[in-house]
């Protein structure tokens, strides 16, 4: 069964950490762009970029462990990974988190968390661009 991805339930079910919340305009942009501009393969390689799964939860995204979730990455620094302890608590807590643009940085995926850490992009069209590239490149753990 080819079942596409029900993007309200995951968006009802996504936390945001780091700077962002479901107003934020990069979250905007993202939700837009999954929504109306990817085709429902791309939704697939969306889902499974983030969580390793290309299909979603048999019982919808409330079941989903852990929680899905979008996090700002601190782009001041490009040798962030998203991955150290000072980020993570940066993340988590807010904690120093930086606004700043990052226009040649990609988005990356911890997918045994869930998580998608997404640069704060100055436009939703580089967002869009971006986040395509992501899904499509196939690097799994050599992007991130």
């Amino acid at each position: 069964d080819n079942q596409p991805l029900d993007v309200s339930d995951l968006r009802k079910y996504t936390s945001y950490y780091g700077g962002f919340n479901s107003a934020h305009s990069a979250i905007r942009w993202l939700w837009d762009v999954v929504e109306k501009d990817f085709d429902d393969e791309e939704k697939g390689l969306f889902l499974k970029f983030v969580t390793s799964c290309s299909k979603p939860p048999v019982l919808g995204f409330a079941h989903l462990q852990p929680p899905f979730t979008i996090r700002l990455v601190d782009v001041s620094d490009d040798e962030d990974t998203g991955d150290s302890v000072a980020s993570v608590l940066r993340g988590v807590f807010g904690i120093g988190a930086r606004a700043r643009q990052s226009r040649d940085r990609l988005p990356t995926a911890s997918t045994c968390f869930n998580m998608l850490k997404l640069p704060n992009y100055s436009k939703k069209s580089v967002l869009r661009d971006k986040l395509r590239y992501a899904i499509k490149a196939n690097a799994g753990f050599e992007l991130s």
